[in-house]
């Protein structure tokens, strides 16, 4: 259980997250889960924390942006995510996700370069291209609570404004977390520990949200896109300098 200098610490990486999550829609993980990580075991549990106070992010940010969101243009992207939770749920209960932590995050950052010099993804507007998207993200967040720069390269190759595109991940990422969280505890991933540890972290989130509802509405759609781009090719190169270290 989290205490001392590291439950300050944790602390600290939660309302980092936090505000950036609370900005961009996404980004958290990558801000908490390394910091995480150093202090819990098992890294299920790392994960399972971090999934749980992303939920409490996301329905605040849904709440802020509800007005913004329609839901036609993110039926395939949902539905692919759904069909991928139970399978994330099994490679975190089970599998060594070294291999597919690697491919994720190089898949992440060649897809963050092109959105960084504008070059059009093709699949990010073929019809297929939800599905897939929302598959493979859904896939990586479930099962590493990392894959929001996934969601995020293709709402951004949409074109859509920064308020839509905050609404549309949002609620994209609330439909997987939830049932995520609820097949967690199905298979026995979450323990009284674990709750535990995420209410201590509760008032970082809520800080966090707090500064970012101030930040949000100060930024601009050019300030907005770079900013959610670099949280992408940064995330994706933690991810896989993180892999590249523990070889």
């Amino acid at each position: 259980m989290l205490d001392g200098w590291e439950l300050v610490i944790a602390l600290v990486a939660v309302f980092l997250g936090a505000t950036i999550m609370g900005t961009v829609s996404f980004g958290f993980a990558l801000v908490v889960a390394p910091v995480l990580l150093l202090f819990l075991d098992p890294p299920q549990s790392v994960v399972v924390i971090a999934n749980i106070l992303i939920v409490i992010l996301l329905a605040f940010v849904l709440f802020q942006t509800r007005r913004h969101l329609s839901l036609r243009p993110l039926l395939g992207m949902v539905t692919g995510g759904l069909a991928a939770v139970p399978l994330g749920v099994v490679f975190l209960n089970f599998a060594d996700p070294v291999v597919l932590r690697m491919a994720i995050g190089g898949v992440i950052l060649v897809l963050g370069t092109l959105v960084l010099f504008k070059v059009q993804i093709p699949l990010g507007r073929h019809r297929m291209g939800g599905p897939v998207f929302g598959f493979l993200a859904s896939l990586s967040i479930t099962s590493l609570s990392i894959g929001g720069p996934l969601a995020a390269v293709y709402v951004m190759a949409q074109g859509w404004p920064p308020p839509v595109m905050r609404a549309s991940l949002a609620f994209f990422f609330l439909s997987n977390y939830i049932l995520a969280i609820v097949l967690y505890f199905v298979v026995g991933l979450v323990d009284r520990d674990t709750l535990v540890n995420a209410g201590l972290l509760v008032p970082a989130v809520l800080a966090g949200l707090v500064l970012a509802s101030l930040i949000v509405n100060r930024i601009n759609e050019g300030v907005f896109r770079y900013a959610a781009i670099v949280v992408i090719i940064v995330g994706s190169l933690v991810l896989l300098g993180r892999e590249v270290i523990r070889l």
